[in-house]
C-alpha cells in the first residue's frame, strides 16, 4: 500500500517533536506495517491553528487526485487547529480513500474499531483508578504537611529541598502586578497584553494568555491558603505573595464580570459536533446561535460552506435534528438482538488485530533510540558542547520520550486487559440502563454510535458504527415493528432515510411510505397502511383530517 507522510513542527512549543524525528518515526512505522512511502510533505515552524499550511493543503490537494492510499502522522493535531478541522479533514481524506495511520497514537479507523476503542478506554479507566489509589494516597499525605506534590509551582514560587513553598523573587513580582492591575479595573485581555509586551512568561515560559491569567487570580496560594483536592486545606500554610484585601476584590470582580459574560455569552453544547454534515456540499455543519427581536436565542447547526457563502444550504434547528438522531440511538441500544451482533462483531474485530504486538515492539525500540540520543547529547554537553542548538535538542528529545512512554502503556495495558465479548456486551447493555435524557450520556451515546449525519433539503441520512454494508431501512421492517417503535435491521453501517418537510397528505402519498408525525418533541408513529400503489393512509381513511409536518422513512 503506497503511502505519504506529513510531518508539522511548531517551533514554539517545548517538546514538540522535530520533523526529521517525526520522518524517522514514520519510517519505522510503514516498515512495522507493510507500508510504502512515495512522499513526504513537511510545513516547518507551522501551527495547527492555520490550516493554510502550504504542504499539508498540497497534501489534501494530492489526495483528491487518489495519489495515495494511506497518511503517516505522528498524532492527531497534525491534521487540523481544533476538533471539528480535524473531523473534517479526516472526513475528506476518508472520502479520497486514504487511511489515516498515527504513529503515537493507537486510533481505530473503522466502526468496530470506535467501539472497541470506546470499551477499552472504559476499561483502562477502571483499572488507572485501581491503580492510582495508593499513589493519591501519598499524595495527600504530602498535602497534610503542606508539601509540594508534583507537576510544576505557580508563578512566584519554588520548591526547597523539604516540598515546601518558598517564594521566588525573580517571578512574585509579576504575580503582584497582575492582581494590582485588576483590582484597579484593567480587564484580563489589557492585562495579557501588557504583560506580553514586556516579554513577561507563564511557569511554562509560554506567552500568557486568558487560562493562565485567570489560574493565577482564583490561586489561594498568593494568600498563603494550601489546598489539595477537596480533603486538604490549611491556611498559612504558605509565604503569600499577595494582600488578603487585594485577593478577595479581585475574587468579587472576577465573580460580577464572569456573570456579566456568562449572560451575554451564553452556549448551548452542540451534541452532534463532528457528526453533522451538509447533504448538498459535503461540508461539516457547526452550531450557531441567533438572536430574534423580542431578544430569545435560537440554536441551529449550519453548513461552513453556507456561512461563507460557497452553498445555498438553510440551518437546521439544533433540537430537531438532536432528537431525531437520539431517538434512533435509543431505540439501538434498547434492542439485545442487535447489541449481541454489534458485540461479536466487535469481538472478532479484535481478535483479528495482529498488529498490536509489533506495534509495541516499535514503540519499545523507538524509545529505545530515544535513551540513546539523550545519552549520546548528555555527554556532548559533559564534554562542553550546550549552546541554544543542543537545548533546543534535547526538549525535543524530552518530549518524545514522554509521548513513547504514554503510547507504550498504552499499547503494554491492550495486551493485558485480556478482552471477551462479555466485556464488550457487558458495556454496551450499560447505555441501556444510563438516564438518556442525561446529556452526558447522550453525548456519549452519539460520540460511540453515531458514526454521520447527512442533512439534505428533503432527508436526514444517518449511518451507524456496527459492520457491514449500508442500508436503507425498509418498509416492511418499519411495519414489522410498528407497535414498538422503531425497529432496527441487523447489519451496518446502515442508513435511516428521513424523509421531511410534508405538510399534507398528498406530500405524504408522494413518498409512499411510511409516515409519522412529530408530537412534544419526541417522535410518536401513526397507525398507516399502504396501498399497492404506494400511497399512505391513516386508519381513518386519509392523512387529510392530521395536521402536518409528517415524515417519511424509506
Amino acid at each position: 500500500m503506497n503511502a505519504v507522510v506529513y510531518a508539522r513542527y511548531s517551533s514554539h512549543r517545548q517538546g514538540e517533536q522535530s520533523i526529521e524525528g517525526q520522518l524517522a518515526e514514520a519510517k519505522k512505522y510503514a516498515e512495522a506495517h507493510g507500508l510504502t512511502i512515495i512522499h513526504e510533505y513537511c510545513d516547518r515552524a507551522q501551527t495547527g491553528r492555520n490550516d493554510d499550511r502550504e504542504q499539508f493543503q498540497r497534501m489534501l490537494a494530492d489526495a483528491a487526485k487518489h495519489a495515495f492510499d494511506a497518511l503517516i502522522v505522528w498524532k492527531t493535531d497534525r491534521i487540523g487547529r481544533n476538533k471539528e478541522e480535524i473531523a473534517l479533514n479526516k472526513y475528506h481524506l476518508k472520502k479520497n480513500g486514504v487511511k489515516i495511520h498515527y504513529i503515537a497514537e493507537m486510533i481505530p479507523d473503522t466502526p468496530e474499531g470506535i467501539i472497541l476503542e470506546a470499551v477499552i478506554e472504559g476499561m483502562a479507566a477502571y483499572y488507572s483508578e485501581q491503580l492510582s489509589q495508593n499513589v493519591r494516597r501519598g499524595m495527600r499525605a504530602s498535602a497534610g504537611k503542606a508539601q509540594f506534590t508534583g507537576g510544576r509551582p505557580p508563578l512566584g514560587y519554588l520548591i526547597d529541598e523539604n516540598k515546601k513553598f518558598v517564594i521566588d523573587p525573580g517571578t512574585a513580582p509579576v504575580v503582584r502586578l497582575i492582581f494590582d492591575l485588576y483590582a484597579r479595573g484593567r480587564t484580563v485581555t489589557e492585562i495579557i497584553r501588557i504583560l506580553n509586551e514586556k516579554g513577561l512568561r507563564t511557569v511554562h515560559n509560554r506567552p500568557f494568555g486568558h487560562n493562565s491569567l485567570r489560574s493565577i487570580l482564583k490561586n489561594e496560594k498568593y494568600i498563603g491558603v494550601y489546598a489539595y483536592q477537596d480533603t486538604v486545606r490549611i491556611e498559612d500554610a504558605i509565604p503569600p505573595i499577595v494582600e488578603p484585601e487585594v485577593f478577595y476584590k479581585v475574587q468579587e470582580m472576577l465573580k460580577y464580570n464572569q456573570r456579566a459574560a456568562a449572560h451575554k455569552n451564553a452556549k448551548a453544547d452542540y451534541l452532534l459536533t463532528e457528526k453533522l454534515f451538509c447533504g448538498k456540499c459535503g461540508s461539516m455543519m457547526v452550531g450557531v446561535c441567533g438572536t430574534s427581536r423580542t431578544g430569545s436565542r435560537h440554536y441551529y447547526y449550519s453548513c461552513n460552506a453556507q456561512r461563507r457563502k460557497q452553498c445555498d444550504k438553510r440551518p437546521v434547528r439544533k433540537m430537531w435534528i438532536e432528537d431525531l438522531v437520539l431517538e434512533y440511538v435509543t431505540a439501538l441500544i434498547r434492542n439485545d438482538d442487535l447489541l449481541e451482533f454489534i458485540a461479536e462483531k466487535t469481538y472478532q474485530y479484535y481478535l483479528a488485530q495482529n498488529t498490536e504486538s509489533s506495534y509495541t515492539e516499535s514503540l519499545q525500540k523507538a524509545l529505545e533510540d530515544v535513551e540513546k540520543a539523550t545519552a549520546n547529547l548528555i555527554r556532548a554537553m559533559e564534554a562542553g558542547i550546550f549552546n541554544e542548538a543542543t537545548k533546543q535538542r534535547m526538549e525535543e528529545l524530552d518530549g518524545q520520550r514522554t509521548e513513547l512512554r504514554d503510547a507504550l502503556a498504552a499499547a503494554r495495558l491492550r495486551e493485558d486487559l485480556g478482552l471477551k465479548k462479555e466485556h464488550i456486551l457487558y458495556f454496551l447493555h450499560r447505555f441501556a440502563e444510563m438516564d438518556v435524557t442525561d446529556e452526558d450520556c447522550q453525548k456519549q451515546m452519539i460520540k460511540i454510535f453515531v458514526n454521520s449525519v447527512f442533512v439534505y433539503d428533503d432527508k436526514v441520512v444517518m449511518t451507524f458504527n456496527y459492520s457491514g454494508d449500508d442500508r436503507t431501512i425498509t418498509l416492511h421492517e418499519i411495519d414489522a415493528g410498528s407497535q414498538q417503535g422503531v425497529r432496527l435491521p441487523r447489519g451496518a453501517a446502515y442508513q435511516i432515510v428521513l424523509t421531511k418537510k410534508m405538510h399534507s397528505k398528498n406530500a405524504a402519498r408522494k413518498c409512499g411510505v411510511f409516515a409519522f408525525k412529530r408530537k412534544n418533541r419526541r417522535i410518536q408513529n401513526r397507525k398507516v397502511r399502504f396501498s399497492k400503489r404506494g400511497s399512505a393512509h391513516s386508519e381513518n381513511g386519509g392523512l387529510g383530517d392530521a395536521h402536518g409536518p409528517f415524515y417519511a422513512i424509506r
